[in-house]
């Protein structure tokens, strides 16, 4: 006892010089130094402006959090250590909300101190909600195999709607789907992406708070093999007098056609129907939709879908008119020729009959007067009665 009380105050003043030599060594080994980590921003009640039918968006994502440690837990120390959220319940007129940082790692709560956020507040812009209804469509990409043809490709659904913000719907002139058709020689299915699409045909890469009813669709190509058939056409009808149909044209002379093998084989050749050229002085010209004219089956592989008929009408040269009426005339002459040859034939041959015809009755009738004498009395008597009646009348 007798040594503690002796020179206590000396004692007392070696402690403390002890410990302070203790702390100043520390600090020296082992200093306190400033950190920083980039913190993900969280949200907390997102559902607030869900009633009113708005949404909102956050002007940044992640926060910088400085704090400071002891350099020898430095490295130790990393980003998910801690929590930097905002709170929409605190969104004001001004836009402005703090951001709340917490040490959410208690481990190393005694080595950590002076944690800070920076920016200590950010910026919440709302805006109306948009609902809006797009028809999907389809953008065909590369090249099918060669003498085949893409038919068709279906999409289900055909109907997509976009939900978001209004200035993010209104940047949005389309939705598509991109197939990739490179190759193909069948039937084939599969499902793709939806793409946005600006006014420009441009795709828009990143909408935020943007989301669709459906993300992706089922699409399906129906691949056809692949024809050319020649078109063919004919005029109708006459020109008027002195005219001719120097030529008909048909443009394009071709056409490329697709649908099954069992179609395709049996036919090499499309007919036109015939170009009326009727009291035509000058030339006649149609144009005809070609699908109009397809056999059931067939459909066409090329855009084009209209064809040209056009017959060239040309007038005759007066000779050749002369020639023609001569021609005519020489015609209607021998014609008229035949009929009276024909005439005269008949009425000799008429002639000569009744001549044969007379010639036999006079031959029959001598003959009788060198007949027998019953029937010479007899034909006395038959004259008898037409004597009596003769000298009567007189």
């Amino acid at each position: 006892m007798k040594f503690f009380k002796e020179n206590l105050i000396l004692k007392l003043v070696s402690v403390v010089l002890a410990l302070l030599l203790w702390l100043i060594v520390f600090n020296v080994s082992n200093p306190e130094q400033k950190e920083s980590r980039t913190v993900e921003l969280q949200i907390l009640n997102q559902d607030t402006f869900s009633a009113e039918n708005k949404t909102w968006e956050v002007d940044r994502s992640t926060v910088t959090v400085s704090y400071t440690v002891r350099s020898n837990l430095a490295s130790s120390v990393k980003a998910s250590d801690f929590k930097a959220y905002i709170d929409l319940s605190d969104y004001s007129i001004t836009g402005s909300v703090p951001v709340y940082v917490e040490l959410a790692n208690q481990e190393n709560a005694s080595s950590i101190s002076d944690i800070v956020a920076r920016p200590s507040v950010v910026h919440v812009s709302i805006e109306d909600l948009q609902k809006k209804k797009f028809d999907l469509q389809v953008h065909q990409q590369g090249n099918v195999a060669e003498g085949y043809t893409v038919s068709s490709i279906t999409v289900d659904p055909t109907t997509i709607y976009v939900n978001g913000p209004e200035s993010s719907v209104g940047r949005i002139s389309s939705l598509g789907l991109v197939v990739n058709v490179d190759g193909m020689n069948q039937n084939t299915d599969g499902t793709g992406k939806i793409v946005f699409y600006d006014a420009n045909g441009k795709i828009i890469q990143n909408l935020p708070n943007v989301s669709l009813s459906q993300e992706q669709v089922d699409y399906t190509v129906v691949i056809h093999k692949k024809k050319d058939l020649i078109l063919s056409a004919t005029t109708e009808g006459n020109v008027q007098n002195g005219y001719t149909v120097e030529e008909l044209q048909i443009s394009p002379k071709s056409i490329s056609v697709s649908g099954s093998e069992s179609v395709l084989d049996g036919i090499n050749q499309l007919t036109l129907p015939a170009l009326d050229v009727s009291n035509a002085k000058e030339d006649v010209s149609v144009s005809l939709r070609l699908k109009d004219y397809l056999p059931s089956g067939l459909s066409l592989a090329e855009p084009n879908s209209t064809v040209y008929i056009h017959a060239t009408i040309k007038k005759l040269p007066e000779s050749t008119k002369e020639e023609v009426e001569q021609n005519t005339k020489a015609s209607t002459t021998e014609e008229s020729t035949e009929g009276t040859t024909e005439s005269s034939k008949s009425s000799e041959s008429t002639k000569t009959t009744e001549e044969e015809n007379s010639a036999e009755t006079k031959g029959s009738g001598n003959g009788d007067s060198k007949g027998s004498g019953a029937d010479s009395g007899e034909s006395t008597e038959n004259k008898g009665p037409s004597a009596e009646r003769k000298a009567k009348s007189q």
